[in-house]
């Protein structure tokens, strides 16, 4: 009676652990594909960190992509850096944003070129994973720029990076030939694309406080240290972007421990909400800027 019953409340078998452990096993050994980070975006970190190289090494990097100096200089110009002297050029505006705030800029203008794919399925669905994480990360800067001691262009770069695990996981399984149906799918990437954004993120070499943000980004629960921290600021945007859409499965907002954090919390939900609707015009200056 007692193993009969134990056998009838017993947890249904998990059909995806051989899949996920296969996937796990193929990214510590080498066999899964990882997105690459653009060559544009790589060589400017490299001149970043290289205490030789000057403002002036930097704009020549960046200005053999005309589109993306552009893009620069227009971001550089843009309210959110709030200046009034106009510049038409890249030294220029490096000069007026940092060093530190232009490498991040340049890393998340490139990376739209790494959600592409090969079929028109695939190439649907990492469209609206890029939108997403283009609105999370445009929420992101405005909630660090209301947050001191947060860098709003790198808090822009966190919540792009957020779902990057997303992307191995999709071409593992396109190029596997595994297609799953959607209930699957959505159920694989929420075990894996954290773990996997992680590891993409420390491959590229980023530092520690936004490789971690993919593994923590959803971890509603999570318990660090008191001060606010660039996963808090993702974690609110990602609610914020959620609203009026469904899809948010976290706890309320009021409970969500990042935004507790957050010093607008005090003032309750509602004027957090308003507060970016009246930011509404600088969320969309980013969304242009990213997506443009």
């Amino acid at each position: 009676m007692e193993s009969s019953a134990v056998m009838q409340t017993a947890a249904p078998p998990d059909t995806d652990l051989a899949l996920i452990q296969r996937i796990i096993a193929d990214a510590k050994s080498g066999r899964l594909q990882l997105p690459s980070l653009p060559d544009l975006a790589f060589k400017v970190r490299t001149a970043v960190n290289d205490p030789r190289r000057s403002i002036a090494d930097i704009a020549r990097l960046i200005q053999f992509d005309p589109a993306l100096a552009a893009r620069l200089i227009q971001i550089a110009n843009s309210p959110l850096y709030r200046g009034t002297k106009k510049f038409d050029n890249c030294h220029s505006a490096i000069t007026r944003m940092g060093i530190p705030s232009a490498r991040n800029l340049v890393v998340s203008f490139t990376l739209r070129n790494v959600f592409q794919a090969g079929t028109p399925a695939l190439r649907e669905r990492l469209q609206r994973i890029w939108q997403h994480s283009c609105r999370v990360a445009a929420i992101s800067s405005v909630l660090a720029r209301l947050t001191p001691g947060l860098d709003p262009d790198r808090a822009l770069l966190a919540g792009l990076v957020h779902d990057i695990g997303i992307l191995p996981l999709l071409h593992y399984l396109e190029t596997m030939q595994m297609p799953l149906e959607p209930a699957r799918l959505d159920s694989m990437i929420g075990r894996l694309r954290g773990a996997l954004g992680t590891f993409v993120l420390k491959t590229w070499q980023f530092e520690d406080d936004i490789a971690g943000i993919p593994a923590q980004a959803e971890a509603w629960d999570r318990s660090g240290a008191e001060a606010i921290d660039y996963v808090d600021i993702v974690q609110v945007a990602h609610v914020h972007s959620q609203f009026g859409q469904g899809g948010y499965s976290g706890p309320p907002l009021t409970e969500l421990k990042a935004f507790q954090k957050l010093s607008i919390s005090r003032l309750g939900p509602g004027f957090s909400i308003e507060l970016l609707s009246q930011s509404q015009q600088e969320i969309n200056e980013v969304l242009s800027i990213l997506q443009g």
